[in-house]
């Protein structure tokens, strides 16, 4: 492995073990942070004012209540330093009551094993696994409000260190909000904690996301433009983000999508398509991230019926 990938893991490893740090504040688990859709990460990882699909279990549970149609989602996430990020997600009941499950999980590979003393050569190499059940409830109010909730069971596992917990995410959202076709969302994410992984345990990271979605009243080729723009804070920690994001029809199969993530000092930008055919679509995103960390390749595959 070349130096600077070696590196680039190091140092990504060291985020997802601790979190990030930000005035004295720390959360773990970064991986909760992660989108689990490749069209969201196309778009600046806007998400909170989609509409459902099975992938809504971690995005805005919320969603899922306007879903008229059973949905299977799978994402595979060719993430940083061979990290690799896999979801599920099935909606198996839409109606009245909307109920869907997901599975998040991430390996980060070829972590080096050292004893007390640095050494030209480690003794072995280790998995860290971080993983994430979940199970989401959501019923529609009226006609254009809905509210959702997901309970998640999580999993951290660092050589030989491990540790459950759980957590709570709370989502609202209306569509039609003003005007038709401006649909609107807030989540609370990640309420809860984790049991102690070795002699401390791992904060959870807070999250409050509010956006919206605005289907531009515009034929453009058999298709509807839309435009998003959604707002990050961490509740426990300094850190925060606005994301803007763009999907243009280009034929009824196909679809552009950009998206840019503005955070300080970074600003980071995405892109990706989509495919639909009949009852499948299939979307792919690029997500380079700053300090020559490398790139993420996403694809998803939704299946409706």
């Amino acid at each position: 492995m070349q130096l600077h990938k070696k590196i680039a893991q190091w140092v990504v490893v060291g985020l997802f073990t601790i979190g990030f740090v930000r005035g004295g504040d720390v959360t773990g688990m970064a991986f909760l942070k992660l989108p689990v859709d490749a069209r969201s990460a196309a778009m600046g990882e806007v998400s909170v004012a989609f509409n459902g699909q099975a992938s809504a279990v971690f995005q805005n549970p919320a969603a899922l209540a306007f879903n008229t149609k059973k949905s299977l989602a799978f994402m595979h996430n060719a993430y940083l330093a061979d990290i690799a990020q896999e979801f599920a997600a099935f909606q198996f009941a839409n109606g009245t009551h909307n109920l869907a499950l997901a599975l998040n999980v991430v390996d980060i590979p070829g972590i080096e094993i050292r004893g007390t003393r640095p050494t030209t050569q480690p003794d072995g190499t280790t998995d860290a696994i971080n993983l994430a059940f979940a199970l989401a409830y959501a019923r529609r109010y009226h006609t254009d409000w809905a509210f959702g909730v997901t309970a998640k069971y999580l999993f951290e596992k660092y050589y030989l260190a491990s540790a459950t917990g759980w957590a709570l995410d709370f989502g609202l959202q209306r569509h039609n909000f003003l005007t038709r076709g401006l649909t609107c969302g807030l989540v609370l994410q990640n309420v809860g904690k984790m049991n102690k992984l070795k002699d401390e345990a791992t904060s959870l990271p807070l999250i409050a996301r509010a956006g919206v979605n605005y289907t531009l009243p515009l034929q453009w080729l058999k298709g509807h433009p839309l435009v998003a723009a959604e707002w990050e804070q961490l509740l426990n920690s300094d850190d925060g983000a606005v994301r803007l994001g763009f999907e243009l029809p280009m034929l009824q199969t196909f679809t552009l999508r950009l998206g840019t993530i503005l955070t300080s000092p970074e600003v980071r930008y995405s892109l990706g398509f989509g495919l639909r055919y009949h009852r499948y679509q299939i979307n792919y995103a690029f997500s380079p991230y700053p300090f020559d960390l490398g790139n993420s390749h996403r694809f998803s595959l939704n299946v409706l019926w």
